[in-house]
């Protein structure tokens, strides 16, 4: 796998590991699990002096109690209490069904054509993609996920918050992706899916699986990842237009893509970046994409390991795809995001409000902004640990913090029912508001 900084947390959160058989616990195994973590952390903290923090102070004081674990719920409470004294958010011990909501390769990617997300009443269809198995069953946005195949989403979400060990600001991000990998197959299967429509009624539906939207990617051990950049031009109120540009994943196929985008929105009011539901890739990619955007070299911000800093540098974009001269877009920019923005996501949206070019719209990201390794532990369980840290241009961190929206706007099961998207409303009365364009 990649570790260079380049290649940012939360994909890597969702890289697949070997599959690991239920062990018995014995004081060797434990002393082992234990060793494994304590020796990671040591070696590859972005802090060669751990914050402060006595290390081998910590190991000597909890060694003892992993040996005499009688269960692997004690040692994993051991293991827990050692990284505790990082003080930190982004280091993690992850068991069971936490852990297999980390994507394998299942057979295939293809899908019925669901979006999902976490809103208050539960996990929802968010978006169906047009013309999919899901579109042509009836599926659509607003209506509440009840069950995949064997799988009760409620009982799903308990296990994965008790595994997450309190950290709630996960779940947006894990619940849906969990439930994504259920719903992904061999192209031509069907998943049997539980629905509450929009008058609560119980739907059951057997959705075929097809081939998905954007590029079919791989990239390390992530497996294949499809990645797609989709635009389009909004009517605004005042008789111009925004563009929209939905970004979905941060692979270097998007580079192109992106430039096209711009370029044909470029005589718009205002652009709109959609990265709600993005959950990072290659962190270089940032200083490209902002460079349609901004026209002096300025950081986004700055990453530091334990044994180097990349400075996230704003490369301006100043010839078109077709090789005119242009200038990078000088209009409003209205960035969407929500409890799957992450990694990449959270750097370009938190690095680009910092320096006052985007206004940013929608829902808290979950402050995954570290390049992070997850990492098999020899009792099955794997440990989540971060290797570098992140400062955007104003000093902040956003790891365990996020990115918080200038303008909440959450999404909600009553706006998706009456075909809304209180977000994407927000940003484009304020771009009507803010464009300099007559």
């Amino acid at each position: 796998m990649n570790r260079s900084p380049w290649i940012l947390c939360t994909l890597l959160l969702l890289a697949p590991g070997p599959a690991l058989e239920a062990q018995t616990l014995t004081p060797e195994l434990a002393l082992a699990t234990f060793d494994s973590v304590w020796s990671r952390v040591a070696t590859t903290h972005y802090d060669p002096d751990l914050l402060g923090v006595d290390w081998e102070a910590a190991r000597d004081d909890l060694r003892p109690r992993a040996e005499g674990a009688e269960s692997m719920g004690a040692l994993r409470g051991t293991l827990r209490d050692l990284l505790a004294k990082l003080g930190e958010s982004h280091f993690a011990i992850l068991e069971g069904v936490a852990a297999d909501a980390l994507p394998s390769d299942a057979g295939g990617d293809a899908d019925p054509g669901l979006t999902l997300r976490l809103v208050d009443e539960g996990v929802v269809v968010s978006r169906v993609r047009p013309g999919s198995p899901a579109h042509d069953a009836g599926v659509r946005p607003g209506w509440l996920l009840r069950q995949v195949g064997e799988v009760q989403v409620d009982e799903l979400r308990r296990e994965i918050a008790e595994s997450l060990e309190g950290r709630g600001e996960l779940l947006p991000l894990y619940l849906p992706t969990a439930l994504h990998l259920r719903l992904r197959g061999v192209e031509g299967s069907e998943v049997e899916v539980s629905f509450s429509d929009a008058e609560d009624a119980a739907v059951e539906v057997q959705l075929l699986r097809a081939e998905p939207d954007g590029t079919r990617v791989t990239f390390g051990n992530l497996g294949a990842v499809r990645v797609e950049v989709a635009s389009e031009a909004l009517p605004l109120a005042s008789g111009g237009t925004a563009g929209v540009i939905r970004i979905s994943s941060w692979f270097p196929v998007i580079s192109a893509e992106v430039a096209e985008a711009v370029d044909t929105h470029r005589d718009t009011e205002g652009l709109v970046i959609d990265l709600r539901g993005n959950p990072g890739g290659v962190g270089g990619l940032v200083m490209g994409i902002a460079g349609h955007l901004i026209d002096e070299r300025v950081d986004l911000g700055e990453m530091r390991t334990r044994d180097s800093t990349l400075r996230f540098a704003v490369n301006p974009q100043r010839v078109a795809p077709d090789g005119r001269r242009v200038e990078p877009f000088d209009g409003p920019v209205a960035i969407l995001v929500d409890g799957q923005s992450a990694s990449t996501s959270e750097i370009f949206a938190g690095g680009l409000q910092a320096l006052g070019r985007a206004r940013i719209f929608g829902e808290a990201t979950p402050g995954q902004a570290l390049p992070a390794l997850i990492v098999p532990l020899p009792n099955g369980d794997r440990l989540m640990h971060a290797v570098a840290d992140f400062t955007a241009p104003d000093g902040s961190r956003l790891e365990g913090r996020g990115v918080l929206p200038d303008e909440p706007a959450p999404l909600t099961r009553a706006a998706l029912l009456e075909g809304r998207d209180p977000a994407l409303e927000a940003a484009l009365h304020w771009i009507e508001a803010h464009s300099p364009r007559e």
